[in-house]
């Protein structure tokens, strides 16, 4: 093994032996080791923050150190970082990790300072860490999608919004977003290790999970409207929907599940009305000239006023006449 931290084999408590290799967790890194001829298959080295560590690997790149044991299961291994005896305070960015046994790569991190894994069964991780007293269970969680669809008649052509959540309901965290496997690790640290959501060793932004929207139209036909991505820190999703064919529609939700969760979908539904088009009824407008009613009538009551006064003026001048 490489020198200077691994090449006395100091540390070598504990073996850990699964599909033709055994692995060994030096202070530089894990080997895997064949078990036919010796030969090193791969070396895992978890670098460190600068500053944080004494150890370095054979370049002299600081790295974080391994020194206990660990499970294998499923093709991974299930290591965690520490030393002989742990300095105090111990080290940052020390935690369980999840290594693949065919090539070595890294598959995820939680940092936490000696989480020691426990018991592996039924696809879930139980490990302890010493650092807060808490019992910690990996595994697949379940999930919940809601979809929600105008629940009024909208016009066809025009455009609506089909809107919902796909949310994680492990015991841990219910009720908060599903991310995806990339954020995975970061937002877990955020919610459970007391970590910024971005800052010393993480600077990416939290990425949600597909969604697939779809429809079974008025003519039973399955229209597939689009796959969105959740927004990892709220876990809602959007789309805005132009639908052109009239009649009810059933919309779906679906999220498929991943190695983090297992699926789940929603229904909801909406109605598209036609566009009939209409003409305005025809008025006609009376002349400028033309009298209205009220008009009209005061001119005859007007015009009768004036016969009367000229009838009793002829009655006056006839009687004087005679006198």
């Amino acid at each position: 093994m490489d020198y200077p931290w691994a090449s006395d084999s100091f540390g070598g408590y504990q073996y850990i032996s699964a599909y033709g290799m055994f692995y060994r967790c030096a202070y530089d890194g894990v080997y895997a080791f064949n078990w036919t001829n010796g030969d090193i298959v791969w070396h895992y080295v978890d670098h460190a923050v600068p500053f944080e560590t004494p150890y370095t690997d054979v370049n002299g790149t600081q790295c974080y150190s391994f020194n206990g044991g660990g499970f294998v299961a499923d093709g991974k291994l299930y290591t965690y970082n520490t030393e002989h005896t742990p300095t105090y305070p111990v080290a940052r960015g020390w935690g369980i990790q999840c290594i693949n046994t065919t090539n070595g790569q890294g598959v995820w991190k939680i940092y936490g300072s000696s989480e020691a894994p426990g018991e592996i069964s039924d696809g879930y991780l139980v490990a302890g860490n010493s650092a807060d007293g808490n019992i910690y269970v990996y595994g697949k969680g379940q999930s919940a999608t809601t979809v929600s669809a105008p629940q009024t008649a909208i016009t066809s052509g025009t455009s609506a919004i089909i809107s919902g959540t796909v949310l994680d309901q492990s015991p841990a965290q219910p009720g908060t977003p599903c991310v995806a496997a990339q954020s995975m690790s970061q937002y877990m640290e955020y919610i459970h290790m007391q970590q910024p959501i971005t800052g010393l060793w993480q600077n990416t932004s939290i990425v949600g999970v597909p969604v697939s929207i779809d429809a079974v139209d008025p003519n039973g036909n399955f229209v597939h409207i689009a796959t969105v991505t959740s927004d990892g820190t709220t876990g809602t999703f959007a789309y805005t929907w132009t639908p052109t064919t009239p009649g009810d529609y059933k919309i779906s939700a679906t999220f498929a599940g991943d190695d983090s969760y297992g699926s789940s979908f929603a229904a909801s539904y909406a109605t598209v009305a036609n566009v009939h088009a209409t003409e305005a009824p025809t008025t006609t407008s009376a002349p400028s000239n033309l009298a209205t009613t009220t008009d009209l009538m005061t001119y005859i009551v007007l015009v009768g006023i004036a016969i009367i006064i000229a009838i009793a003026i002829a009655t006056v001048l006839i009687l004087r006449k005679r006198a």
